[in-house]
């Protein structure tokens, strides 16, 4: 794990966050006739508020949760604890690359603390990404499908198109567990054709390397969901469970924050706004979706909170659902590296 390229993926989340919340701050203030650093501390209720920051902290024991069950199907040697330490690590090297890409190398590395060797922490770390993949496309499917007076006919149309690419990928990942070998034969025998007739130049053997890390990853992919189902479902409907209960949390903190800050919404459509945010981040090119999460919210979020508590909510938004997990994350990970650089 190269403690270089985290810290300058973490100086990027920073840089890109705080100019993002310093450009929210001034569009709102702009937006109301001009700067203004008067915050109505009055209308605030604390005691909700409380209750959005107590609920950001159970987030990293229920991803572990996850992470516990399922993996205790594939090596029983797993502590709850190195499962809690893999979710937070999770949120935080998630947090400083992009589109959350490092998360799982994160995951897997504290489930090998556990003597578990990197294959089946590996197995482990794609099927808790397949919970994760099943309730966006259940969730997706049952939002597209609700309608609301108070969101508009273009959002709806979003909510809609970004059901039926989430619903497609998995449908993808379904076709190659059914069919892996006959991909992977028909991927290696389209690329020894194009490159005799000279279409691919791979004088170094770049591509050719791709398809085969390609080709292993499918094989333990299909391995890894093989292996849960001949073991038993209960365990992955528990994984399933839980992340259910994950990002339900996740996208209840906003209802809270908006009313502790004297805002009104409707529970349902805060959590629906959430589910899209979210999808956002997911995608997001920046570490941890960092400018495009703040952007989103702005535009989404603005009519529920108003635009003179906009950047407070943006912040504490991020603070529940990101920061504080993330610095538990980071710490971690920082103690453990160089625990083990002094034992090395």
């Amino acid at each position: 794990m190269d403690r270089n390229k985290i810290l300058f993926g973490i100086k990027i989340f920073v840089a890109i966050s705080l100019v993002t919340q310093l450009g929210i701050f001034i569009y709102s203030s702009y937006h109301n006739g001009g700067l203004s650093f008067t915050i109505p501390f009055h209308k605030m209720n604390y005691s909700v508020l409380s209750v959005a920051f107590c609920l950001a902290w159970l987030e990293g024991p229920i991803s572990g949760l996850r992470i516990f069950f399922i993996m205790r199907v594939i090596n029983p040697r797993i502590t709850y604890l190195s499962s809690v330490k893999a979710a937070y690590g999770n949120i935080f090297l998630g947090a400083a690359t992009p589109s959350q890409t490092g998360g799982g190398v994160a995951q897997v590395y504290f489930i090998t603390k556990d003597n578990i060797p990197i294959s089946q922490a590996t197995a482990g770390s794609i099927l808790s990404f397949v919970c994760t993949l099943f309730f966006l496309t259940t969730a997706m499917i049952s939002t597209a499908l609700f309608t609301s007076p108070t969101m508009g006919y273009s959002f709806q149309l979003m909510m809609k198109s970004a059901a039926i690419l989430v619903a497609s990928t998995t449908l993808i990942l379904l076709i190659s567990v059914l069919f892996t070998h006959s991909i992977n034969n028909v991927k290696f025998s389209l690329f020894t054709r194009l490159k005799n007739r000279g279409i691919i130049k791979d004088r170094k053997g770049t591509f050719e390397n791709l398809i085969k890390k390609l080709a292993a990853g499918l094989v333990t992919y299909r391995e890894s969901i093989m292996l849960m189902y001949k073991r038993g479902l209960l365990p992955l409907f528990l994984g399933f469970l839980f992340t259910c209960l994950f990002f339900a949390i996740r996208f209840i903190i906003p209802y809270f924050i908006i009313i502790g800050l004297g805002g009104s919404a409707h529970v349902v459509e805060v959590m629906y706004i959430q589910l899209f945010i979210i999808l956002i981040c997911y995608f997001s090119p920046t570490p941890g979706g960092s400018g495009m999460a703040e952007v989103s919210s702005l535009v989404l979020m603005t009519s529920f909170i108003g635009n003179p508590l906009t950047p407070i909510y943006t912040f504490l938004w991020r603070l529940c659902t990101l920061y504080v997990n993330c610095a538990i994350g980071g710490i971690l990970l920082y103690k453990d590296l160089k625990k083990s650089e002094e034992t090395s």
